[in-house]
């Protein structure tokens, strides 16, 4: 009866805090998967550093991310920007689907996880001075639900390096198989890694890498789910047996949901 009362407490959080009309694509083209991925740009007196993170849209105001990415970014003004795939143009038009143009929404506030030390927590919620648009190109993700077995196959998606040094321009998308927790413990043995984390991957050249931080591991089940955060994983990306370490956002619906609702 505990298991069964506590299901639906974490399922009224996760409504309150998330958007409506949640985890749907309009289509199977490749410029409507993952309409909640979010990227990051911060400027500084209004010049654009190269600093790289992705975010996951989960309601109109606000944005999951890493708190790596937020935690120390004293003096600058971070935008989102939402509905893109290709960087490179203003219209990305795949097999005869064009996009809109992707809308960028300043941050207003950050909130870091009180519990963030480096490791623990990486996670934090950006609220957005205006209200996102949905549309078939911008869309909130749906809170993650029941719980994942050894067959899940996870999706990651963000902009980052697909080669040292060198970023993708246009938005990937990578299957990602789950990496039970004990076995991801042994593959990092000289390192403490975090309790509420779902590890990941482990396949060669198979991995998120710098410039993905912050962005979604999503589950896709009657609609597509946010399961992890993007925190960190080994320095060479891709490394067998080496999976990528994801904050789990199952674990942090409560804050999540308090978070959402005293911002407004």
């Amino acid at each position: 009866m505990q298991f069964i009362v506590m299901c639906a407490f974490l399922l009224a959080v996760a409504e309150s805090a998330f958007g409506h009309q949640c985890g749907s694509v309009a289509s199977g083209n490749i410029v409507h998967q993952a309409p909640w991925l979010v990227l990051l740009e911060y400027y500084r007196r209004g010049v654009q550093h190269d600093t790289r993170c992705g975010g996951t849209l989960i309601s109109r105001r606000h944005v999951v991310t890493a708190a790596h990415c937020v935690k120390n970014m004293r003096h600058i003004q971070m935008v989102t920007r939402l509905g893109d795939y290709d960087l490179d143009t203003t219209t990305d038009c795949v097999e005869g689907v064009c996009s809109d143009e992707a809308v960028r929404l300043p941050v207003v506030e950050a909130f870091v996880h009180p519990g963030y030390d480096l490791k623990e927590h990486d996670i934090a919620i950006l609220k957005l001075g205006k209200d996102a648009p949905y549309t078939d190109f911008i869309r909130p993700i749906c809170p993650p639900t029941g719980k994942v077995n050894e067959n899940t196959t996870f999706l990651a998606s963000g902009w980052g390096e697909i080669s040292r040094g060198i970023y993708s321009q246009t938005a990937k998308r990578i299957a990602l198989s789950f990496f039970p927790t004990d076995q991801c413990r042994d593959a990092y043995p000289t390192v403490s890694l975090p309790n509420n984390i779902i590890c990941a991957g482990g396949e060669k050249n198979k991995d998120t890498c710098r410039g993905d931080s912050g962005g979604p591991l999503a589950l896709t089940r009657d609609k597509v789910e946010l399961w992890g955060v993007i925190s960190s994983g080994n320095t060479e990306c891709g490394t067998e047996g080496k999976p990528g370490i994801y904050t789990s956002v199952i674990d942090h619906l409560e804050w999540i949901r308090m978070v959402v609702s005293q911002s407004g």
